[in-house]
């Protein structure tokens, strides 16, 4: 029998508690930690399969470094001397934009982003580019516009609600809350609740529900539009609400005056009039919320569309309150605040693009290397992320990296960014070290689960991504010789500690601006861990409105609560409530009136300019690409590229094409046929499967194929098919609207 140690999932942002069984340093079982306050238990498949991530054929051991078309092992004195000469060099032949930061972290744990951050601005760079900016950067936009700053990015309160809108969001398979299929069956069995799905396909989710609008593949502004316009008329709109928590209205509520929602509703939404007035009745009279998801991110008109859900809480009173749309409390935000407006923003070179909470969007990346100016990308440190699997023009990524100067991987395996990557660096996985993500989500209650290694290093010369980075910095002579007191005081505890780098900054106030990395290197070195030391700072820089909500339920308030709370952090490595922030949700707001500033004026002409007509012809598709390529689906069988032997998912189908049977046995397909797909990218071969969960016109091929395990590729790289032209303002990939055509293909 071996050992149950409590951990948490890296394999989705909702990173539910588990439990997993240890035998001789093997995962051997794995089950739903019940001890964990917010999944309580529940977790999926995915989980369930974990040590599919951490045991694989793929891992790394030691650092490489590329020689001719392979890479041969090297130590880590010579990894670190070389990239760190190497990128201050670029740095002084080149200028600080010749650097970009890719990734630091994912679903599993950010704390290297601290560490990442830190070493962009030292070289002169704020080139940062994540996934976040692949689905979120419409809505973080929005959000930061509507809050008073980027940051503030909102979420679904769908377990307070009493009417569930999915729009465009599977959350039977793609979860995106605690314990999603209980929530889904408690609306379904509940008499009292109402589910709504608003998603052009049959989705497992629309089965359950109460009312499903199968809308036109991509009208969904003029829905919004619509059920904006049916609220006013029937006079639905919460007036006090209005009146008392939103600036802007009047002129906002203008640009739906003479809107025709039922001429818009049946003639190119394709939808019943009256199945609409009800769900715009329900949203209104009702504790309603909506959850929006890749229907809505990745779709046109996405900026327009968050806008218009925004329009449609604030209209209805369902933002910033319980059961509604809520602002979460955060013990760091989820990134930074990077207003476009502002003079000092910076944007990209070749596309001038700016970035939104700090990160730059990945389909613009490959432009901003591929270009004949003097101060284009020339470096990449990449790290816990894998660009030439998940992110949108795989050919014109690989182009990219052959371009570069140099380019660095940080990761668990051997993956295909780091097939093409100059240096091959080991980092711990998320089970063999300390980590915390961002993805808290909740008010007033804030949950906390510092994850702490279940497993023994796998590799004795892997490292933490962040304490790697570290050593780049300190090896590029950016850190101050410290002293030993420093040092020492860590093994005493964070009060101790507190105390003698307070003293430090007194008599070195000019190294206040690097205090992230002297507590890195000395308390990681007191702790064992940079990622934990990370941890420690935070509770100890957190805002008065944590320390006011931690005092709230227990912790002293002075200057012992940071080290009791990372006590309780500890010792609970299940997760625990670490605070119950005080106030009602508008207190997170940073407009200056505490009110929701609805009127963003960018936005004014583009919702006017949605008109019925002009909607209509934008819906067409190209005579010869008659088809809607969804390029990924958030799916069981989908863990991006973290688990990459495919038996994790046995014996159920995923390496398919799902078609609606009707397109299928136009072009003369059956189920398991071989057919071939082809957009302006590029053309695939792959397995057709009839599936009742495929809307006529559309096809779906998912992430996470054509990776390379152990040597052999298995599956379609769907963004092989995608071109990095196939986004819209933000630089968002339109995954849910690429044309395409779909030919059998003969024995």
């Amino acid at each position: 029998m071996g050992e149950w140690k409590k951990s948490g999932c890296i394999l989705c942002a909702q990173n539910c508690g588990l439990e997993l069984e240890i035998e001789n340093n093997r995962i051997v079982k794995v089950r739903g930690d019940k001890d964990n306050p917010r999944s309580l238990g529940y977790c999926c498949q995915k989980g369930l399969k974990i040590a599919h991530y951490a045991h694989n054929g793929d891992r790394l051991y030691y650092p490489l470094k590329k020689a001719g078309d392979r890479h041969v092992r090297i130590s880590w004195e010579q990894a670190i001397g070389e990239i760190s000469e190497k990128l201050l060099s670029i740095k002084e032949d080149h200028g600080p934009k010749s650097f970009a930061y890719v990734g630091g972290g994912n679903v599993g744990g950010q704390m290297e982003v601290g560490i990442g951050l830190r070493l962009l601005g030292l070289l002169g760079s704020r080139y940062y580019y994540s996934s976040l900016a692949q689905e979120f950067s419409n809505v973080f936009w929005v959000d930061g516009r509507v809050a008073g700053k980027q940051g503030l990015t909102s979420v679904a309160d769908a377990h307070g609600a009493d009417t569930l809108v999915a729009w465009g969001w599977n959350g039977w398979m793609s979860h995106q809350e605690p314990r999603t299929r209980l929530l889904i069956k408690e609306f379904a069995e509940n008499p009292h609740k109402k589910l709504l799905v608003i998603d052009p396909r049959l989705s497992e989710t629309a089965k359950f529900a109460d009312l499903h609008l199968a809308l036109r593949p991509g009208s969904d502004t003029l829905l919004l539009k619509a059920i904006i316009r049916i609220i006013l008329e029937q006079e639905w709109e919460d007036k006090k609400y209005l009146e008392d928590h939103v600036s802007g209205w009047e002129e906002v509520a203008q640009l739906f005056s003479g809107f025709e929602a039922k001429r818009a509703v049946e003639e190119v939404c394709g939808l019943n009039y009256e199945d609409v007035v009800e769900t715009a009745r329900l949203i209104a009279q009702t504790k309603s919320c909506i959850h929006q998801d890749l229907g809505i991110y990745m779709n046109r008109n996405s900026t327009l569309n968050n806008y218009l859900l925004h329009i449609l809480r604030a209209v209805t009173g369902r933002l910033a309150v319980e059961g509604g749309q809520i602002f979460p409390a955060f013990l760091y935000p989820m990134g930074s605040d990077s207003d476009e407006r502002h003079p000092k923003t910076w944007r990209t070179v070749k596309h001038k693009m700016f970035p939104v909470l700090g990160v730059f969007p990945p389909a613009i990346l490959p432009d901003e290397i591929l270009h004949d100016h003097p101060e284009r990308i020339r470096a990449l440190i990449v790290s816990a992320c894998n660009p030439l699997r998940s992110w949108p023009d795989t050919l014109a990524y690989e182009k990219a990296f052959q371009a570069l100067e140099l380019s660095v991987c940080i990761d668990i395996a051997y993956t295909e960014t780091a097939r093409l990557s100059d240096y091959v660096l080991p980092s711990l996985s998320y089970l063999e070290s300390y980590d915390t993500t961002c993805f808290n989500y909740s008010y007033p209650e804030f949950y906390f689960q510092m994850r702490q290694p279940v497993l023994e290093p796998l590799s004795p010369e892997a490292k933490e991504g962040s304490a790697i980075i570290l050593e780049l910095i300190k090896a590029m002579g950016f850190l101050p010789e410290l002293p030993d007191r420093l040092y020492g005081a860590g093994q005493q505890g964070l009060t101790s500690y507190l105390g003698a780098i307070n003293a430090y900054f007194l008599e070195n106030p000019q190294h206040a601006k690097l205090a992230p990395l002297i507590l890195a290197e000395t308390l990681g070195k007191a702790l064992g861990s940079v990622n934990q030391a990370l941890i420690a700072g935070l509770l100890i820089n957190s805002s008065k409105g944590f320390k006011a909500g931690a005092a709230a339920i227990g912790y002293p308030p002075d200057i012992t609560m940071a080290e009791k709370m990372y006590q309780d952090i500890v010792g609970h490595p299940q997760g625990l409530i670490l605070a119950r922030f005080q106030g009602d949700n508008f207190q997170m707001l940073h407009t200056p009136d505490k009110k929701l500033a609805l009127s963003i004026e960018e936005l004014f002409e583009p919702l006017q300019a949605a008109t019925i007509d002009k909607e209509r012809a934008e819906l067409e598709l190209p005579e010869h690409y008659p088809l809607i390529l969804h390029a990924g689906l958030h799916h069981e069988t989908v863990a991006n590229t973290m688990l990459r032997n495919p038996q994790w998912n046995g014996s159920r189908r995923w390496a398919t094409m799902l078609m609606h049977e009707a397109d299928a046995g136009n072009l003369g397909l059956t189920d398991g046929d071989k057919a071939e797909i082809t957009t302006k990218a590029s053309t695939a071969l792959i397995e057709v499967e009839i599936s009742p969960h495929a809307a006529r016109g559309c096809v779906y091929i998912r992430h996470g194929g054509g990776l390379v395990y152990e040597g052999s590729k298995y599956g379609v790289n769907v963004n092989e098919l995608v071109q990095s032209t196939d986004r819209d303002e933000m630089c968002t990939p339109m995954h849910r609207r690429i044309p395409c055509r779909v030919e059998a293909v003969g024995e």
